[in-house]
């Protein structure tokens, strides 16, 4: 347990407020996990506040405890797929929808994957010939992808 400047608890008023890691047990759907978690807690009281950066800190491993019962990828194996299938982050996001942005957010636990792309993305990781039936459906499906989004000029 790592303590750092003492301050006076904002729930007993002790001089006992520390931030420091403990561990916590929590559950999803009744299953429990244990983790290390960093936070301002009190010696005294036991009541603690989890700010956004000690938040990040255990979100992916909790991320992958849900993906686990809910039966989706988790954020290492999506990322594992993805290198595996040589797709950077930006491609993959092109190509399974999400925004921008939604591979990184996957990778880092911060959003779990939807269904239907965790399901893809497990058949094209045992099947990555199909990701060439992939690729050309979406272009088929969107011409702009072809032309980077410009457009082009026709005759």
């Amino acid at each position: 347990m790592t303590k750092t400047k003492v301050e006076h608890c904002p729930f007993c008023g002790k001089e006992s407020y520390y931030h420091q890691t403990k561990s916590m047990t929590l559950r999803y759907k009744s299953h429990p996990i244990t983790v290390e978690q960093p936070g301002y807690w009190c010696n005294e009281c036991g009541e603690g506040v989890i700010g956004g950066e000690d938040r990040k800190a255990t979100q992916k491993e909790l991320q992958g405890l849900r993906a686990q019962i809910d039966g989706l990828l988790s954020p290492d194996d999506i990322k594992l797929i993805r290198e595996k299938l040589k797709l950077t982050q930006q491609k993959a996001s092109d190509l399974f929808g999400g925004g921008v942005n939604a591979f990184s957010r996957y990778e880092r636990g911060e959003t779990p994957i939807p269904r239907a792309a965790s399901q893809l993305l497990q058949l094209l990781g045992a099947h990555p010939n199909l990701l060439t039936e992939l690729s050309k459906s979406s272009i088929k499906t969107n011409p702009n992808k072809a032309n980077k989004g410009k457009m082009a000029a026709t005759g």
